[in-house]
């Protein structure tokens, strides 16, 4: 597994609460919406570090690529480790199983990537993140808001909601919120 740096710890629980506090629906939390938003918010970042060109592709559209066959991987890896080690054990049998309708997330990629990106900017700036730290950091956020919500979902449908999550944020042309000061 990746070493990640105390800062990227520290970010990724300022972005788990964050993601809680501006995803709300009427002052409720919705567990399937706030750990995918993490998860797309994640993958986004490191879309953002891909710098691939875009001529013609419209925000919201596929955007297959190498980097995110190669590096998206990774933010599955972070998050099923971070969750290793708070002690929760994913269940291999439910890879893929459908995930009921209660939990899916009720709003779509664009929809969090425009609501979490102007909440995660200035977390990412304060400590100076790279693209690919936040990307990180964004996976951290991901399994802590696994275990957050570990009494209303399951881990391991969270865990497959989030998965989708990062593969979407990775390959998933964002709007250009572009909220990036320090040109990182």
């Amino acid at each position: 597994m990746i070493t990640l740096s105390k800062s990227q710890m520290d970010v990724g629980q300022a972005f788990a609460n964050a993601a809680v506090a501006v995803l709300q629906d009427g002052g409720k939390m919705h567990a399937g919406t706030v750990v995918a938003g993490s998860a797309r918010m994640a993958g986004t970042y490191l879309f953002r570090f891909f710098g691939l060109q875009l001529r013609g592709v419209k925000p919201g559209h596929a955007v297959l690529s190498e980097p995110a066959d190669v590096q998206g991987p990774v933010l599955i890896q972070i998050a099923a480790g971070i969750l290793d080690r708070l002690g929760i054990k994913l269940d291999s049998a439910a890879d893929g199983a459908p995930v009921s309708s209660p939990h899916q997330p009720r709003r779509e990629f664009l929809q969090t990537q425009m609501t979490l990106e102007p909440a995660f900017a200035p977390i990412k700036d304060r400590f100076a993140l790279s693209m690919p730290e936040a990307a990180q950091a964004g996976a951290v956020a991901t399994a802590l808001l696994i275990r957050h919500c570990a009494q209303v979902l399951d881990p391991s449908t969270a865990f497959g909601i989030a998965a989708l999550g990062f593969v979407e944020g990775t390959k998933t042309a964002p709007e250009p919120v572009h909220l990036v000061s320090s040109g990182r």
